[in-house]
C-alpha cells in the first residue's frame, strides 16, 4: 500500500462521448461580447472644416498648424472623405490624452466645424465553434462565471507555460496542440503502473485501485484521469470545432506526473514544483520550458511541511505563482496541506449560481475562489473538460477550481511578464466579486478573468512621453515655470521633473525655478521622468532657455525722517530691496555734495549745513544682479535750531447742545493751523460733526516731531452719559440693549414717552418709529429752537392744530424733509407712516449739515450699492459710526435700508449723532 496524497476529484462521472449516434450535441452560439478595453492609440484624425466663404488652404493649413504645434508632431492631409471630411495623418500614434488634447485644440479653431479621432476598431471576443462550449458555464459573464470571453479581448495566453502537476496526460485531439515536453516524476515503479521509477514520459497510466489497495478499507475506484481533465481546462483548444476551450486556449501546458496508484508522495510533487520551476533535480533533465504557473490540485489533512515549503520558496523567488486547491473537506483550509504553507495561491469552490460549493474548504488560507462545480441532482452543473479516449467528463471540486486560476494568471503574465506572483495574487483579489454566503472566508471572492486582465492591460500599456516646456524670462532673479506636456496613458503616468543648469543638475525638482546669481549665463533646462508600474522609466528634457542674462533688483525710493534744523538728527528710510538680502551703502548729500564721512544710518545736522538742503543717495548691489542708486527728495532748507518749533494742541469742547460745541485754535509762533487745506485764524471756533485740524510750519520754520493732528467728532450727546439706575421707562430694563441710549432721550427731554392713568411712562422700544416722531426727535435734538410754525401747512395731510404739527414743520423749513410730490402737485408727509432705515439715514445727514466726506467707504454694506438712493447718506452713517449694520457669516455687513427702524434703534442713532 502507498501513503500518498490523492487527487481532489469528485464521484464517478458521466461520460459525454466525442460523437452522439442519437441526438445532436448542442453547438455554442456565435456571440460578441462588448468589452471595456485599454484605448487603442491611433495616428489619424477626421476633421470637417467649416463650409465658409473666403476660407482657404492656406487656413486650414494654418489651423492644424497651430493645434499640431503643441504637441510638437507633424501633421499632413492623407484624403478627403466622401461627406467632404479631411482625414489626417500624424507622424506618429498618440495615446488618449494626447489625442483628447489635440482634438480640443483643433475643435476650438473657428474654421473647424468639428474634429474626432480616426479611431482603430478592433473585433471583440467571441464565443469559440467548440462544440461543447455552450455548456462551459464556468466561463460566461455574471454568475457563477468568470467573464472569461472579456479576458479574451487583452490575451488567450500566449506565450505562457503551465505546469500541472497531477496524474500525468493523456494524448488528446483537442489538448495535443497545447502540450509541451513533460516528466514523470513518480520514484516508485509500483505507483506508477509502467514499469520503471522516473522517465521523460509523463503519460498517464491510470489510477484505478482495488479495495484494500491504498490501506484497510479504501474503496475501489476506477480511473480518473484527472490530470488530463485539469489540462484541458487551462488550454483545450479553442476554435476548432471539437469538444471545450480552455480558459487560456493559446498557453502551453507542462504535464509533469507526481500522482499515481493511491495519490502520490510528497517528496515527489516538491521535486516536481522545483523542476517545473526550472530548478536542477538530481536524475532529471532540467525543463526546457520553466512555468510561469503552476497548479497543484491535490491534498492531504496536516501541516505544511519543510520540503513543500521549501519547494514553494524556490518558485517564488523565480517568479513562478504556485496555484493550490483549497481541499474538498468542508473544513476549514488551515487544516490541510499544502493548501496551508506559504507563497501560495489557494483557490476554493462555487457553483454555477456563484455560491460557495457545499463541498468546498474556506477559511483566511483560502484566497480566492472559482468555478468548481456542483453535480448534485445535475451533471451539466459540473465542470467539463477533456478526458481519456478524445472524450470529455463532467466532474466537480476544487480540483477544477484552481486550474481555471491557474489559467487565468497564465493570461495575466501573457500581457505582463513582468509581474511578481505577489500582484498577480493581488490582482485577482482586488477584481474578485464578492461571495455572499461564505461565512468561513472565501479571500477576494470569485475570480473575474476579464477585471483582472483589463487591469494588467493598463499596466501593460507603455509610457507615451510628453514634451516639456519651460515658461518664463531667464533673468537672474526670475522664476520659471516648467509644463511636463501630455504623457500617456492619461491618469496611469507619474511625472517627476529636475532642472538643470547646463545640463548639471540642480537641487531643484519643483514645478517652479527661481534663477540664481549662479545661474548667470547659463542654459536652464527641465527633465521630465514618466514612471508606471512595471514599465520602464522615460525621460525627455526640454529644449534650453536663452542664457540667463543680468538681473534687475526690485528699489524704493529712499526717504528722510526728521526735521532739518541744526542739531537735529535725521534718519534714513532705504526702503525695501529685493531680493534680499542686497547690500547696501548710504551716502549723505548736501545740496548734492557728499558730506565726508557721513554714510550711516543717521545724521546730525550742523551749522555748515544752514539753508543748504540735504539728501540721502542709496546704492544697492548683489551678486547676478545689475547695481542701482536712487537719490531721496531733498529736505527743505535747514534752519537754526530757534526756528524748529513744537505746535501746541488744538481745544475742543464738547458741549451738552450742539449749538456749544466748539474748537479753539492756539496762537503759536511760526506755525499755521489748516482745515480742509486752508488756513483757520486762532481763536474760537463753533464746531459739528467731525473736526480735523493739522498743523505746518511757516516759511523759514520746521516742525520738531510730535502731534501735528488732531480730530474730533462732536456728539448731540454732550460728554458720555451714565444712565440712572433706575429705568424711566416701565417697558425698558436697564440690562436691555440700548438702554443708555434711550435714558439718555428721556434725560434730554427727546423723548417724552407715554404716561399712563397710573402715572407711569413707558417708551415702546420695538415698536417702529412714525414720522410723526421721528420730528419731533429731531427738533428737540437740536435744542429745541425757537420757531414759528406757518399759518399753512406745507403738508396736505398734516393739519396746523394736528400735534406735532410745528416739528413737522420745522423739519420742512430747515429742509430736512421735503415730504413726497403728489400727482396734483401738492406734497404729502405721511405722519402715521414707520420711517425706513435709508430714509432715517438722510434725515439725520440733512441734520449733521450735509457734510462731505473725502476718501469715505461708498461700500460699507453689501445690501447698498452705489447711486442707490440714500447710498450716499447710509455711507455716511457708517463712517461716522453711527450705525454698523449687522454681520453677516462671510464677514460682511448688511444695512438693511428697506427695513422699518424701532424705537431703540432710533434711540441709539440719536445717541451717536455728530
Amino acid at each position: 500500500m502507498f501513503a500518498g496524497i490523492a487527487a481532489m476529484v469528485g464521484a464517478a462521472l458521466p461520460v459525454i462521448p466525442a460523437v452522439a449516434d442519437d441526438a445532436p450535441t448542442p453547438v455554442a452560439e456565435l456571440r460578441a461580447t462588448a468589452t471595456e478595453s485599454v484605448p487603442v492609440p491611433t495616428d489619424q484624425f477626421i476633421v470637417k472644416f467649416k463650409e465658409r466663404t473666403g476660407i482657404q488652404s492656406a487656413d486650414r493649413q494654418s489651423s492644424l498648424g497651430r493645434a499640431s504645434g503643441a504637441l510638437g508632431i507633424a501633421v499632413s492631409s492623407s484624403r478627403t472623405t466622401a461627406s467632404g471630411q479631411e482625414v489626417l495623418k500624424m507622424d506618429r500614434k498618440l495615446d488618449a490624452g494626447e489625442a483628447t488634447e489635440l482634438v480640443a485644440a483643433l475643435a476650438a479653431d473657428p474654421n473647424v466645424e468639428y474634429a474626432e479621432p480616426d479611431t482603430i476598431m478592433r473585433p471583440f471576443a467571441v464565443a469559440p465553434n467548440d462544440h461543447f462550449y455552450d455548456l462551459q458555464w464556468p466561463h460566461i459573464p455574471g454568475a457563477g462565471g468568470m467573464n472569461v470571453l472579456k479576458a479574451w479581448d487583452v490575451s488567450q495566453g500566449e506565450g505562457s507555460v503551465v505546469a500541472v502537476i497531477d496524474s500525468g496526460i493523456i494524448g488528446h485531439a483537442d489538448l495535443d496542440a497545447n502540450i509541451l515536453p513533460g516528466y514523470d516524476m513518480l520514484s516508485f515503479p509500483e505507483m506508477a503502473k509502467d514499469g520503471d521509477g522516473r522517465d521523460p514520459n509523463p503519460r498517464d497510466e491510470g489510477d484505478a485501485t482495488y479495495y484494500g489497495q491504498c490501506g484497510p478499507g479504501s474503496p475501489a475506484e476506477g480511473d480518473t484521469w484527472h490530470g488530463t481533465h485539469l489540462a484541458g481546462i487551462v488550454a483545450a483548444v479553442a476554435g476548432n470545432k471539437i469538444g471545450v476551450a480552455g480558459v487560456a486556449p493559446k498557453a502551453k501546458v507542462v504535464p509533469i506526473r507526481a500522482l499515481g496508484v493511491c495519490g502520490g508522495y510528497s517528496s515527489d510533487i516538491a521535486e516536481a514544483v522545483i523542476w517545473a520551476a526550472g530548478g536542477a533535480v538530481p536524475g532529471v533533465p532540467t525543463n526546457a520550458n520553466p512555468a510561469r504557473v503552476i497548479n497543484l490540485s491535490l491534498g492531504a489533512p496536516g501541516q505544511c511541511t519543510a520540503v513543500y515549503q521549501d519547494a514553494f520558496d524556490f518558485a517564488r523567488s523565480k517568479g513562478v505563482s504556485v496555484v493550490i486547491s483549497a481541499g474538498n473537506n468542508r473544513i476549514d483550509a488551515s487544516a490541510v496541506t499544502p493548501a496551508n504553507c506559504k507563497n501560495v495561491l489557494v483557490v476554493g469552490a462555487t457553483t454555477r449560481t456563484g455560491s460557495k460549493a457545499w463541498y468546498s474548504n474556506f477559511g483566511v488560507h483560502v484566497d480566492v475562489v472559482a468555478p468548481g462545480g456542483d453535480m448534485f441532482g445535475q451533471a451539466l452543473n459540473g465542470v467539463v473538460s477533456t478526458q481519456h479516449s478524445n472524450d470529455y467528463f463532467f466532474k466537480q471540486g476544487t480540483s477544477m477550481s484552481a486550474p481555471h486560476v491557474a489559467a487565468v494568471a497564465a493570461m495575466m503574465y501573457s500581457v505582463l511578464p513582468a509581474l511578481t506572483p505577489a500582484e498577480v495574487e493581488q490582482n485577482l483579489k482586488a477584481t474578485a466579486r464578492p461571495v455572499s454566503d461564505c461565512p468561513g472566508g472565501c479571500g477576494g471572492g470569485l475570480v473575474d478573468a476579464g477585471a483582472a486582465l483589463a487591469n494588467v492591460a493598463a499596466d501593460a500599456v507603455p509610457i507615451v512621453p510628453g514634451t516639456p516646456a519651460i515658461s518664463g524670462v531667464a533673468i537672474v532673479g526670475g522664476t520659471l515655470t516648467m509644463s511636463p506636456g501630455a504623457w500617456g496613458p492619461a491618469g496611469y503616468v507619474v511625472t517627476e521633473q529636475q532642472w538643470k543648469r547646463n545640463g548639471v543638475a540642480t537641487n531643484a525638482t519643483g514645478t517652479q525655478y527661481v534663477l540664481g546669481p549662479e545661474d548667470l549665463g547659463a542654459t536652464i533646462t527641465v527633465t521630465v521622468t514618466g514612471k508606471k508600474p512595471k514599465q520602464p522609466d522615460v525621460s525627455v528634457t526640454s529644449a534650453p532657455t536663452q542664457p540667463v542674462t543680468i538681473g534687475k533688483l526690485t528699489v524704493a525710493d529712499p526717504a528722510i525722517k526728521g526735521a532739518p534744523y541744526v542739531g537735529g538728527v535725521l534718519t534714513a528710510d532705504v526702503g525695501i530691496w529685493a531680493p534680499a538680502p542686497v547690500n547696501l551703502a548710504l551716502e549723505w548729500r548736501r545740496d548734492g555734495t557728499p558730506v565726508d564721512g557721513a554714510t550711516g544710518q543717521t545724521y546730525t545736522i550742523t551749522d555748515a549745513d544752514l539753508s543748504k538742503a540735504i539728501t540721502l543717495k542709496v546704492s544697492g548691489s548683489k551678486p547676478g544682479y545689475q547695481p542701482q542708486s536712487l537719490v531721496s527728495e531733498p529736505t527743505g532748507l535747514v534752519v537754526a535750531a530757534d526756528r524748529a518749533v513744537t505746535p501746541e494742541p488744538v481745544v475742543f469742547t464738547d458741549a451738552p447742545y450742539t449749538d456749544n460745541d466748539t474748537y479753539v485754535i492756539p496762537e503759536v509762533a511760526g506755525i499755521n493751523y489748516l482745515i480742509d487745506g486752508g488756513t483757520v485764524a486762532s481763536g474760537s471756533h463753533p464746531a459739528t460733526g467731525r473736526v480735523t485740524v493739522s498743523a505746518v510750519a511757516k516759511e523759514g520754520y520746521v516742525l520738531l516731531p510730535g502731534a501735528t493732528t488732531w480730530t474730533e467728532r462732536f456728539s448731540a450727546k454732550g460728554p458720555d452719559f451714565v444712565p440712572p439706575t433706575e429705568s424711566p421707562f416701565t417697558d425698558v430694563l436697564i440690562t436691555q440693549l440700548f438702554y443708555k441710549e434711550m435714558a439718555w432721550l428721556a434725560d434730554q427731554g427727546i423723548s417724552k414717552g407715554w404716561t399712563a392713568p397710573d402715572s407711569s411712562v413707558s417708551y415702546r422700544p420695538l415698536t417702529p418709529m412714525n414720522r410723526d416722531a421721528m420730528a419731533a426727535f429731531l427738533y428737540r435734538l437740536s435744542g429745541s429752537p425757537d420757531y414759528t410754525p406757518p399759518a399753512n401747512s406745507p403738508f396736505t395731510d398734516v393739519l396746523t392744530t394736528q400735534p406735532l404739527y410745528k416739528e413737522i414743520a420745522w423739519l420742512a423749513d430747515q429742509k430736512i424733509s421735503s415730504g413726497w410730490s403728489e400727482s396734483n402737485g401738492t406734497r404729502t408727509y405721511r405722519p402715521l407712516t414707520p420711517i425706513n432705515r435709508d430714509a432715517m439715514a438722510a434725515f439725520l445727514y440733512r441734520l449733521a449739515g450735509e457734510p462731505r466726506i473725502d476718501n469715505m467707504d461708498l461700500l460699507p454694506f453689501k445690501d447698498v450699492v452705489p447711486g442707490q438712493q440714500f447710498s450716499y447718506e447710509m455711507a455716511w452713517m457708517s463712517e461716522m459710526e453711527i450705525s454698523t449694520g449687522w454681520a453677516e457669516a462671510d464677514g460682511s455687513r448688511v444695512y438693511k435700508p428697506l427695513s422699518p427702524i424701532n424705537r431703540d434703534a432710533m434711540a441709539a442713532f440719536l445717541y451717536r449723532m455728530p
